[in-house]
């Protein structure tokens, strides 16, 4: 058995060889792109603001536009650096509960502020001087699979452990 065993272990190391094929074309180079801005939520904007994507960026109907909060700052080895938080994002204030949020089109999107209570009494440190990073990931509609309309709740309770 000790035999095969080595002549089994010679033979995995030598491999196949011959020529290399030919190279394939170079697949698309698809890669997120980021924007960030800032925003004064107040009374005359109805505390909110629409950002149109920078025209370097197209933005598709099934792409993913992922927005993050700057919600403070921390101090490291590298200097001042932002801590980014998905939106939607709420925070307690005294007054009560104060959330930011956003929609967006493929053309725009909106970032806006709602509470609990009246904007008018909120903190300007939670309304003035926002910072938003804007990440659009680039995605493409699933085509539809065939059979998956046909599957029942046993077929997935199949799947269980």
């Amino acid at each position: 058995m000790k035999p095969f065993a080595i002549f089994t272990a010679f033979l995995l190391l030598l491999g196949c060889t011959g020529p290399e094929g030919p190279i394939g074309p170079p697949g698309p180079t698809l890669f997120s792109q980021v924007f960030e801005f800032e925003v004064d939520f107040t009374s005359s904007n109805n505390y909110e603001a629409y950002i149109e994507f920078p025209q370097e960026i197209e933005v598709f109907e099934a792409d993913l536009v992922l927005v993050f909060l700057a919600y403070e700052t921390t101090d490291s080895n590298l200097g001042v650096q932002y801590v980014w938080r998905p939106l939607p994002q709420t925070i307690f204030t005294s007054f009560g509960l104060l959330q930011y949020q956003y929609d967006h089109t493929f053309s725009d999107m909106r970032v806006f502020v709602e509470a609990d209570y009246s904007l008018t009494s909120a903190n300007e440190a939670d309304l003035l001087n926002q910072r938003f990073k804007v990440g659009v990931v680039p995605a493409a509609y699933a085509k539809e699979v065939q059979g998956l309309t046909d599957l029942t709740d046993a077929d997935f309770l199949l799947l269980s452990p």
